[in-house]
Parts: structure tokens; C-alpha cells; sequence
């Protein structure tokens, strides 16, 4: 009879003691699993709900410094748009603005940021439905529809470094002192950080902040 008690004594302790084995390994898989979805800051920006992020890997075309134009408007850019609008900064993809912001800034080309940035008009307008063909609202990349488009509300922003999303996210991770620095100097100075910024490439594995 006490055999008996001991042996089922045993079973149990050693069935309860299996048991912990398993919740606590089931704990552990969790934590790594939030880990691995935490990704980084990087990845919060630019990635969205449904794997941003290897829907951009896909379409980059990344093999080794080659890399194809990832947003639609790139390709279709008429050759006024790089060389009018880059001519003093990164010529700013269409997708990270809607239509309603670029046709203010373009409205008023005298005024730009404090530069005169005046354009004869039918490069002017050439360059205005390039923008609006592709503007944020009518893109189908993720990084328009979710970071840029989401969180607009009524107000209209020119800034792209304004946009509530964008300048939240960099304000939260990037100091000051880090923007001052010769190299960056502004936020607006996207290609500094995120190197193949010009082929429309944001994502946290391409960016290299300088010292």
C-alpha cells in the first residue's frame, strides 16, 4: 500500500514538474517573439502591420550597391524634376507628399522656404502634375498610406519633416546634437542617414547616421 502512495506520488510530482517545463518554455518563445517584432525605431517607421518590410525588400532589387527604384514615381520622373528640384536638396519623391501640399508649394515657387526658387511655367507645370500624379494619396507604398496619409487629419503640411508620423518618430530618437552635426543638419536632409533615400528606399537596414 505504501508502495503504492510513493509511486503515485512520484507521478504526480514529476507530471507537475513537466508541466512548469513547458509554461515557462512557452514563456520564453513569447519573449522572444516580442522581441523579434519590437524590432527598432527604424523599423516602427517604416514598417507597417502586414511586413512592410519584406514587401520592400522584394521590390528594392538590391544586389550589392545596385539598387531598383522602389516608389512608382522614379521612373516616370521627367528629367525637369531632378534637375530643377534637385538641384539644392534631394528631389523629394511625390509619395511622401498628398496633392493638396505639393499644389501650395508649387503655387507659390517665389516663396520657397525662404529661397526664390522661380521656374518658367511650363516647366512649373510639368513638374506640378508629376507631383500630383503620384502624390501620397494616390500611391500604393505602405510608407504613403499608413505613415504619411494616416495621421494628416485637416491640416495641410508642406514640410515633409512635419508630418506628424515622421516627425514624431525622428524627434523621439534623434538628438540634437546628432542633427547638427555637418554632415546631417537637418532633418529634412533625408539621403544624410538614409543612404539609398533617392531611389525611394527608407527602410532601418540601409541607414548609416555620420559622425
Amino acid at each position: 500500500m505504501k508502495n503504492n502512495l510513493l509511486l503515485t506520488f512520484l507521478f504526480v510530482f514529476i507530471l507537475v514538474g513537466s508541466s512548469s517545463e513547458i509554461v515557462l518554455a512557452n514563456d520564453d518563445d513569447d519573449d522572444d517573439g516580442k522581441k523579434s517584432k519590437g524590432g527598432n525605431w527604424f523599423s516602427s517607421l517604416f514598417e507597417d502591420d502586414d511586413d512592410e518590410h519584406g514587401e520592400k525588400r522584394r521590390s528594392s532589387g538590391n544586389q550589392g550597391n545596385k539598387m531598383s527604384p522602389v516608389l512608382a514615381s522614379i521612373p516616370a520622373a521627367p528629367p525637369e524634376f531632378e534637375t530643377e528640384c534637385g538641384s539644392c536638396h534631394m528631389a523629394y519623391q511625390p509619395e511622401l507628399l498628398p496633392a493638396v501640399s505639393w499644389d501650395k508649394v508649387m503655387s507659390d515657387l517665389e516663396n520657397h522656404f525662404g529661397e526664390d526658387a522661380s521656374i518658367d511655367t511650363q516647366t512649373q507645370q510639368l513638374i506640378a502634375n508629376h507631383l500630383k500624379r503620384f502624390s501620397a494619396e494616390k500611391s500604393d507604398s505602405r510608407l504613403s498610406r499608413r505613415k504619411i496619409m494616416r495621421d494628416l487629419g485637416n491640416r495641410v503640411y508642406l514640410r515633409i519633416s512635419e508630418i506628424p508620423k515622421l516627425k514624431r518618430e525622428h524627434s523621439e530618437h534623434i538628438s540634437t546634437s546628432v542633427l547638427k552635426r555637418p554632415a546631417i543638419r537637418s532633418i529634412a536632409n533625408c539621403v544624410a542617414c538614409h543612404i539609398p533615400a533617392e531611389q525611394g528606399e527608407y527602410d532601418e537596414d540601409y541607414v548609416q547616421i555620420p559622425r
